[in-house]
């Protein structure tokens, strides 16, 4: 990008509020926000909410919770002003009444049926993409559309145009679902004899199946990772490697290393799979970076202070190593802090043989630590000729009624003796 083209950058995302904070939109986001943060520019939000219909109480605010907890600040937006307000189209609906008189008096648009059209210019249209290179459509492609519907309000081909132009905007980075919007944004804007902005398409995020997400079909609600305990710099990194790669290879980063290094030309055009198991990995990375401290915290917080900090942080360096998210926790540790409910059917044919050893053994350890359990639990396996593997698995279901834990014996001397003990005996 040459000088002249990085000096006053403004770019924006415009999210409708008919829902939720969608992934999509927030990969988006992040791209706009990067690039203009890598230029020394203005992200800005705008709300395309003419559509009544689809309104969603709450769902504005839902889009600035979600973009604030993914780290993204914004310089202009309907809740903060700027130079270039109203940022709701809602709020627009004049400016463009007054660019649609402007094109019907200059016979490039008619009333047709209470709405308006805008008048198909029959030329070949092309422009030059960011990410996708040279783009080109003919002029027959172009029907005439409508601009202006009948009950006043703008379409979307039209009201995104004359937002772009009113707010300066230099560069539209959107989903690649709209390069077949730009043909008849582009006429609008030599039309409207405006010079049009920068434009590229991004790829559109798709499941394992490669079939673009979906509402109905997958986790796109930015609020549920939120809840299922996902850090949102681990998030955000993993957004940042669809369909983009860092100079040095790099996985794992921060925002403000992505924004430093970022650059539209290494977007790729390809469709990236959004791979949660690769978001789960980054997430279980970024969870063992924490000092154990920094864990219990987060996870005293993310729990709303349901169980014991110092409890929390006598049990993290048994769980930090295996954990994905904080959601996890509770599947993991939650034996610590109540009451197991034991399912017999999954004990082993000896349980009762291993379970009362454990009882008899357990209960003569005057030093309760790791060493003397280890020590005296195995030798008595030796003994009596248990199998290791069966013992442990029927000692793990007694005390926590799972069969996947943390290491048993270490969760044993956190339990403490008579805790670990009143467990063990009604299946001795």
């Amino acid at each position: 990008m040459t000088a002249s083209e990085s000096k006053n950058v403004r770019v924006r995302i415009a999210p409708s509020p008919t829902g939720f904070a969608h992934v999509g939109t927030a990969y988006a986001a992040l791209f706009n926000y990067a690039f203009a943060k890598n230029m020394s520019g203005s992200f800005i939000i705008r709300l395309e909410d003419t559509d009544a219909k689809r309104h969603v109480e709450g769902a504005e605010q839902a889009i600035y919770d979600g973009f604030t907890w993914l780290g993204f600040t914004w310089d202009e937006g309907p809740d903060k002003g700027g130079k270039y307000e109203p940022y709701k189209q809602s709020e627009r609906l004049e400016t463009y009444k007054e660019k649609v008189e402007k094109l019907l008096e200059e016979g490039k648009a008619y009333k047709d049926d209470g709405a308006v059209r805008f008048k198909n210019p029959g030329e070949d249209i092309g422009w030059k993409d960011i990410v996708r290179g040279d783009i080109n459509f003919p002029g027959g492609e172009v029907k005439d559309f409508v601009i202006m519907k009948s009950d006043g309000f703008p379409t979307y081909n039209f009201a995104v145009v004359i937002d772009d132009i009113s707010m300066d905007i230099t560069h539209v980075i959107r989903g690649e679902e709209h390069i077949s919007n730009t043909p008849r944004q582009l006429a609008i804007y030599k039309a409207l004899n405006e010079k049009a902005p920068r434009f590229a398409h991004l790829p559109t995020l798709r499941n394992k199946e490669r079939k673009k997400l979906s509402k109905r079909n997958d986790t796109v609600d930015l609020r549920i990772y939120q809840k299922e305990g996902y850090l949102p710099e681990a998030f955000v990194n993993f957004l940042c490697l669809l369909g983009w790669s860092h100079p040095e290879e790099k996985e794992i980063f921060s925002l403000s290393e992505f924004v430093e290094a970022f650059s539209l030309e290494r977007v790729r055009k390809a469709g990236p799979i959004f791979d949660k198991d690769k978001l789960d990995w980054i997430n279980g990375e970024y969870l063992r970076k924490l000092s154990d401290s920094e864990f219990a915290d987060k996870v005293a917080k993310f729990f709303k202070k349901k169980y014991s900090k110092e409890k929390i942080a006598e049990v993290t360096p048994l769980i930090k190593e295996r954990i994905k998210t904080f959601s996890e926790f509770e599947t993991l540790a939650e034996f610590f802090f109540k009451e197991p409910e034991v399912n017999k059917k999954l004990f082993g044919e000896n349980y009762k043989k291993h379970i009362s050893m454990a009882v008899k053994v357990l209960d003569e350890i005057k030093e309760w630590n790791k060493i003397a359990v280890d020590k005296e639990l195995l030798s008595n396996i030796e003994k009596n000729n248990f199998k290791t593997g069966d013992f442990f698995m029927d000692l793990r279901i007694a005390i926590t009624g799972k069969k996947f834990t943390p290491p048993i014996n270490d969760s044993i001397v956190i339990l403490g003796k008579e805790k670990t003990l009143s467990r063990l005996k009604p299946f001795a």
